[in-house]
């Protein structure tokens, strides 16, 4: 089939919601249309690292996978469009930039919006080619290693981890870790929790502030190594010389909004989607929403991104193929989770043998590799090292 007759199922947005639709699509594609990827990254970035990565350094370049060869080099089969998404309108999407074969619209049959959301680095850069996202974990590796008495603001996965590895990477450091609940990972277990705060009590010495909020500076506290005495809501004064902050977390839902506000949670701005997947406006039927961009009952993480773009997916190619309605969206609403706390230190909320359980640091710790699964993402884009040395210049 000629290429300018086969249509196009777009996705805006490159991350795991993306590539879960990516991999099932590149290994059963329909000969009438093509998988369109917009995405402004040059390469697909392994963000379960960063936090280990902003403070080891040695494996930066391996959380950075280049997208090139997600399809295998067939623009039949699928494309990932290196250029911003400035507009949605009904039947295409506007982008930022003209594009070879497109020019500066993609039409679509039918589009999965998946553009996330915005948190702190170091869990997050903005860094569109791969050299700059490895120099913003390396400019954050100087930092903690100038710093004496560093202090990590927010107790989520990010902040539990960024803490974790840096009193395990330099033990004579004065590492305190803020969280304003009286629990880390709440959706968790208590016992998840129990875990976590032993772990980084008993095995590695970090201070532990719970049930207190840090008075925010305006525009932040400065990215670098100074005296600070930071203020609580309680009144305490910690003595620190760098202060990290790993608290919010924004939905990337503006473009959307622009096209059916009504889909648009005015309270939380996350995009309010059907039960199968479906934005919330009868008047685009064709137009999906996943990951943690979307208002779930599932747990904002990496694996159930993925699952909810297959099941996207799905609905598409069963419109296409005329096989009926689309489907619910069958949430197992479980939350698995794995935190890595320093090297060979973890905790996991699991159901691998069969009950929801939690297990400690001496089970899991040693099944976490340096690179915190990276080689994973290689191989889902199908992507190789040496095929990517030219980025790494750049």
């Amino acid at each position: 089939m000629p290429s300018a007759d086969i249509k196009n199922i777009v996705i805006i947005g490159g991350s795991c919601a993306a590539i879960g639709s990516a991999v099932t699509w590149r290994d059963a594609p329909l000969p009438s249309h093509r998988l369109i990827i917009i995405e402004q990254k040059s390469h697909f970035h392994h963000v379960y690292a960063f936090p280990r990565a902003a403070v080891k350094s040695g494996f930066e370049e391996s959380l950075f996978v280049p997208y090139d060869n997600m399809f295998n080099k067939d623009n039949k089969v699928g494309q990932v469009i290196r250029a911003k998404a400035i507009a949605i309108h009904p039947n295409k999407v506007e982008l930022d930039r003209e594009v070879e074969g497109f020019g500066s619209f993609v039409p679509f049959s039918h589009l999965i919006y998946a553009a996330g959301t915005s948190i702190p680095a170091p869990g997050h850069f903005e860094a569109y080619d791969k050299a700059k996202g490895i120099g913003y974990l390396q400019a954050y590796q100087n930092l903690i290693r100038q710093s004496q008495k560093p202090v990590i603001i927010g107790g989520g996965a990010v902040g539990l981890e960024l803490a974790a590895e840096i009193k395990d990477n330099y033990p004579e450091k004065e590492v305190t870790l803020i969280h304003s609940r009286d629990q880390y990972l709440a959706p968790y277990k208590y016992s998840l929790h129990q875990m976590t705060y032993n772990l980084l009590k008993n095995k590695l010495g970090v201070r532990q502030i719970m049930r207190d909020r840090v008075n925010l500076p305006e525009g932040g506290f400065p990215l670098e190594v100074k005296p600070l005495a930071i203020q609580t809501k309680k009144g305490r004064t910690i003595e620190a010389d760098l202060a990290i902050t790993c608290i919010g977390m924004s939905p990337n839902s503006d473009l959307l909004s622009k096209l059916s506000e009504q889909t648009i949670n005015p309270a939380t701005k996350f995009v309010q989607v059907q039960p199968t997947l479906q934005i919330r406006d009868e008047r685009y039927p064709h137009i999906y929403a996943v990951g943690d961009v979307i208002e779930s009952t599932d747990i904002k993480t990496g694996h159930y991104a993925w699952l909810q773009s297959i099941a996207a997916l799905q609905n598409i190619m069963r419109d296409i193929e005329g096989e009926g309605g689309p489907d619910p969206y069958v949430s197992k609403d479980i939350p698995l989770i794995k935190i890595s706390l320093g090297d060979k230190k973890a905790v996991m909320q699991t159901n691998c043998l069969g009950p929801l359980i939690t297990l400690g640091s001496w089970i899991v710790g040693n099944s976490v590799p340096e690179n915190l699964y990276a080689d994973y993402s290689w191989r889902w884009l199908n992507a190789r090292p040496e095929d990517d040395a030219q980025f790494s210049q750049q």
